[in-house]
């Protein structure tokens, strides 16, 4: 089943820490400082546990654009990057949709007219079926599922469209040894959107809103110990004008959401935590065109906020085609971003994906991160297109947890700064039936914070380390090739070993006079190295499919795909587990075959 998720892993500058955990990195970036937008509403955790699979099947999207940096100021919230998916209406014409059946997953689409030509639903569904086949097609168990709904009703008439979109997502399973242990999240998303179009005042208007909830657990079957949640409302104003020749753009938004959790007290910090916050934002955005070959892109954005500073955001973006032409273009993008919350998670192994959403203290500043970005283009015809992207960051006040040798999630947090830089190279061939795409990624991540505040275990005022997430080499090559109506595909991922923290072995502590040894157990210590000094090996792995379409009739069309993922079965480092000093390895050869009967 084709999928955003499975699509983004291949771009250069994107790391997912393995094939389990839904949970990307992008130029240094941490998973919580990104953000996903569907028809501009906010998800927050999109991608399933199974890291192949997003909540966004292709056949349902219109478009996306990944902005891995330097975004304008109608993007907010994120000091990282912005990933804006666009849904597409159901077919407005005839009915149609399709079922599928493969080892990983059951989908079915259903979608049609309302109204003709002005109305429309669709209607999308995916049920994972790893837990059930894991065992019997792979001989390894698969303790996850995940499913996915989506919905959504399109109107279009005249000089007005409008849409309303829900979307409910849930994963759950264990991603490491002690399948006791169970981690789950869901989504749920409702929003709506009008875009009115005034062509003889020469401006558009559009109004959104909407609600986006997240929470998430962690713990022993049916009895989670940890409990976190977020959600949020919204309703945003955006007018679109041409002011002496140019299109500009004014936005508006307000936005009251709340963040609890609940942990219980066998874990460092508080116990319990309830907050409620309120936003107003405003931002604005010009194109201004001197000529044929300059673009220039100003923009800012400002917010207040209910017990924080407020803040302003300037950035700018050009864009200089030599040629007058899109054949080559050099680009630069520089811009100031802050974001209202942080989401912290126990980041000693890749074992814990649960996340705690907080917004800062009152008297913390906000988390910013100042980009800056160089980028350079080329297509030589209509056969090959060359791109070379260097970037840096500067990131400030970054919420992380606090280091601790006892086991389970540390809720104190220290501010820690960082400075990432790398470049990013992709090369792109089309010809006939022939198609090849290759994407470098280089790239180096370091933060430090005092060691005081952080809890190292290290004899130095302030500690200086790289992330789980600096991976300082990917590669991606995919190829494919049609003949006689069957398409042949393969991608070969390859990735140099991320950080991780060594473990000397554990303890248990008592505390006199209050732990008597004869009666106390004690609490249970784990005793770390150098923190994130050493790295996991490298990565790669080969993924090949064989793909047909066959007419079944007029409008039904039966396509079969055969193929496997990690081809050579290769072993891949998951994670090493600290409480078990457990190497966990990522999935083994997995092939498959899959069946999709679609009426178009």
């Amino acid at each position: 089943s084709g999928d955003l998720a499975s699509y983004l892993q291949t771009l250069p500058g994107v790391v997912s820490v393995g094939d389990r955990g839904g949970q990307l990195y992008i130029r240094g970036g941490a998973p919580t400082q990104n953000r996903t937008l569907v028809d501009g509403l906010p998800i927050v955790r999109p991608f399933h546990i199974s890291s192949f699979y997003s909540a966004f099947p292709q056949d349902i999207v219109q478009g996306v654009d990944l902005h891995a940096g330097g975004f304008g100021a109608q993007y907010g919230e994120a000091t990282s990057s912005i990933l804006d998916v666009q849904l597409r209406p159901g077919n407005m014409k005839r009915y149609g949709g399709a079922a599928s059946v493969g080892p990983h997953l059951a989908s079915v689409r259903v979608e049609g007219p309302i109204e003709r030509g002005s109305e429309s639903f669709l209607v999308s569904g995916r049920y994972s079926l790893l837990e059930q086949t894991g065992d019997p097609l792979f001989g390894e168990e698969a303790p996850i599922g995940f499913y996915d709904v989506t919905g959504r009703y399109s109107f279009q008439r005249d000089q007005t469209s409008c849409n309303v979109t829900a979307i409910r997502t849930h994963d759950e399973g264990s991603l490491g040894p002690n399948q006791d242990r169970e981690l789950s999240w869901s989504n749920t998303v409702i929003g709506g959107r009008c875009l009115i179009l005034a062509t003889q005042y020469d401006h558009a208007f559009s109004i959104r809103g909407g609600y986006s909830g997240f929470e998430n657990s962690v713990g022993t079957v049916d009895s989670p110990e940890q409990r976190a949640s977020r959600w949020r409302a919204y309703l945003m104003l955006n007018y679109d004008q041409r002011l002496f020749g140019y299109p500009v753009d004014f936005g508006a938004r307000v936005t009251a959401g709340q963040y609890r959790a609940e942990i219980d007290e066998q874990f460092v910090g508080l116990e319990q935590f309830s907050q409620t916050q309120a936003m107003v934002r405003l931002h604005w955005s010009m194109d201004w065109i001197p000529n044929d070959r300059l673009t220039v892109t100003p923009s800012a954005a400002a917010r207040v906020t209910y017990n924080v500073r407020p803040s302003l955001d300037p950035r700018l973006r050009l864009s200089f085609r030599p040629d007058g032409t899109d054949q080559q273009e050099v680009s630069l993008a520089a811009g100031l971003y802050h974001q209202i919350d942080g989401g912290l998670t126990d980041q000693r192994d890749a074992g814990t994906a649960f996340t705690l959403w907080r917004p800062p203290p009152a008297d913390d500043p906000l988390p910013r991160a100042l980009h800056g970005i160089v980028g350079y283009r080329q297509r030589l015809g209509s056969l090959l297109e060359v791109s070379l992207e260097g970037y840096a960051q500067r990131l400030q006040n970054i919420p992380v947890a606090e280091w601790t040798p006892e086991t389970g999630t540390n809720t104190e947090t220290a501010l820690a700064n960082g400075i990432v830089y790398g470049a990013d190279a992709r090369v792109e061939l089309q010809r006939g039936p022939f198609y090849s795409y290759l994407g470098y990624g280089w790239s180096t991540v370091t933060y430090e914070a005092a060691s005081e505040d952080l809890g190292a275990w290290v004899n130095e005022s302030v500690f200086s380390y790289t992330p789980p997430h600096d991976r300082r080499h990917q590669l991606n090559v995919v190829s494919s090739y049609e003949i006689l109506g069957v398409t042949a595909s393969a991608s070969w991922q390859f990735g140099t070993g991320r950080p991780y923290t060594q473990v000397y072995g554990f303890d248990l502590s008592l505390t006199p006079p209050d732990d008597r040894p004869t009666e106390t157990p004690g609490t249970a210590h784990t005793l770390y190295q150098r923190p994130y000094g050493a790295r996991l090996p490298t990565y790669h792995r080969l993924d090949v499919s064989l793909e047909r379409s066959f007419d079944v009739s007029d409008r039904l069309v039966l396509d079969a795909k055969l193929g496997a993922i990690n081809l050579y079965d290769r072993p891949n480092v998951f994670y090493y587990d600290v409480d078990t000093l457990q190497r966990v390895d990522q999935s083994p050869v997995l092939p498959y075959v899959s069946v999709r009967l679609r009426m178009e």
